[in-house]
């Protein structure tokens, strides 16, 4: 099964929250679990899945793409033409 967000999603969630002086209580609060289950994500023990990633990117109103692999972004290209 192919890998649809970056093998190094925790890591730049992590830089993101650190280079916009956002503290990860704030985050886990916008996504409704506990700081302590946000800590399993950044430390790379969660499973950051496309869901997590799109979760994450509306609750910080970014765009999910600093998460996705091309991949993924293909896969959505693919989807949206044949409708």
């Amino acid at each position: 099964m192919p890998q649809f967000t970056k093998e190094n999603s925790s890591e730049i969630l992590k830089k993101y929250l650190n280079e916009h002086g956002i503290k990860n209580k704030y985050l886990a609060d916008k996504l409704g679990i506990s700081a302590t289950n946000l800590n399993y994500y950044l430390n790379g023990k969660g499973k950051f899945t496309v869901d997590f990633a799109l979760a994450v990117s509306g609750a910080l109103e970014i765009s999910p793409d600093i998460f996705l692999n091309k991949s993924y972004k293909k896969l959505v290209e693919n989807t949206e033409h044949k409708h």
